[in-house]
């Protein structure tokens, strides 16, 4: 088990193929963007308009383009690597392997989409969310906007400017895998943690929760958690973040749902971001780096509790009271934290056991 795990957590040796430069990597990210902002533009269409009946909108074709304009680039990118008597995947800039998988999954996605829609309709709520035209489509942008961020890390010994494209493209990943798991964003409703009565002729109160509703809770937070920390982690493997890097990278997701939503809950933006000062606080005091492992697994299990617990406090203060007792919510504050610290130490120990990193060499 620790061998296989440790061949898939393993630094690639250097790739065979040129590598991509930064202003490249810029180039893919413009065009992801440009995909990404067709993603929530969608995203918020589907949120907030009804009867959709058609697969030709405006926000698809927003959502269309992005992708024709990254397809191009990355295909780009191969014509001018490719020499003659080499294999088009060997023509592949290092770290774009995945991308060019997920521009033909996104591709086949999209047909598969207009299919869907042809015949069964256009989804709506949750279940847009489950249909297996739009999983695809969300993986395949998911593997195309990841690509500056793994040319960065099979090139280590990058200048720290050059590194930019890198933790945007992790951040705007990680938004991907926010928008298809929107129904578990915390930061897109705030009734997660809210249970409401109401008489007739009266105001809606808050109530006591369920079981079912503190179990729903908890998953939206251990899921958001994820989403967001996942990518923080990732980038905290290879390099040494300023503050304002995971701060910004909690809080632009967490801003972007809320926007999606049509800023249902707008109170919540200023939540997210006095919980994405507390995660740059953290790094300020403690640190973290690649070399320092100890300091790294406290930063990834402190930080998602500060960034929490404005969010309670918020609610709480907005509603008048909060739905959980005590120890329901600071138990969820405990496990948010315990969960990543228990992912942070499983990566290190599997980076451990792995091949040595090519940067010392």
């Amino acid at each position: 088990m620790d061998a296989a795990a440790a061949h898939a957590f393993a630094v690639p040796p250097a790739a065979t193929q040129r590598p991509t430069t930064a202003l490249e990597d810029s180039i893919t990210l413009a065009a992801g963007v440009w995909l990404l902002i067709g993603t929530y533009v969608d995203g918020w269409a589907h949120n907030n308009l009804r009867n959709l009946e058609t697969f030709f909108t405006p926000w698809h074709a927003l959502l269309y383009s992005g992708f024709a304009a990254c397809a191009v680039w990355i295909a780009a990118l191969t014509w001018r690597r490719h020499a003659p008597g080499m294999r088009w995947a060997e023509a592949v800039p290092a770290g774009y392997g995945a991308a060019a998988a997920g521009v033909a999954l996104f591709l086949a996605s999209g047909v598969g989409d207009f299919a869907w829609h042809s015949v069964l309709g256009i989804e709506q709520n949750i279940s847009a969310l489950f249909s297996p035209s739009h999983l695809g489509l969300a993986t395949g942008g998911f593997l195309i906007l990841g690509a500056p961020f793994s040319a960065a890390w099979q090139s280590p010994r990058r200048a720290w400017q050059d590194l930019v494209p890198a933790v945007v493209s992790a951040m705007l990943a990680g938004m991907i895998a926010a928008f298809i798991l929107q129904e578990f964003a915390v930061f897109a409703r705030h009734g997660l943690v809210q249970t409401y009565t109401s008489a007739a002729g009266s105001q809606a109160a808050v109530t006591g929760p369920t079981s079912a509703s503190i179990m729903i809770s908890l998953a939206s937070f251990l899921v958001s958690t994820v989403v967001l920390f996942v990518p923080v982690l990732l980038l905290s493997l290879r390099w040494r973040l300023h503050p304002v890097v995971p701060a910004a990278m909690v809080l632009v997701p967490s801003a972007a749902l809320q926007l999606m939503v049509a800023l249902r809950d707008a109170w919540l933006v200023p939540l997210a971001l006095a919980g994405a000062v507390l995660v740059g606080v953290v790094w300020v005091v403690l640190r973290p780096a690649p070399d320092r492992p100890a300091r790294l697994m406290a930063a990834m299990g402190l930080a998602p509790v500060m960034f929490w617990a404005p969010y309670f406090a918020g609610v709480a203060l907005h509603d008048g009271s909060l739905s959980f007792a005590p120890e329901i919510w600071a138990g969820t504050l405990v496990w948010a934290g315990l969960g990543m610290l228990a992912l942070a130490a499983l990566v290190l120990k599997v980076r451990a056991a792995g091949v040595p990193d090519p940067a010392a060499n």
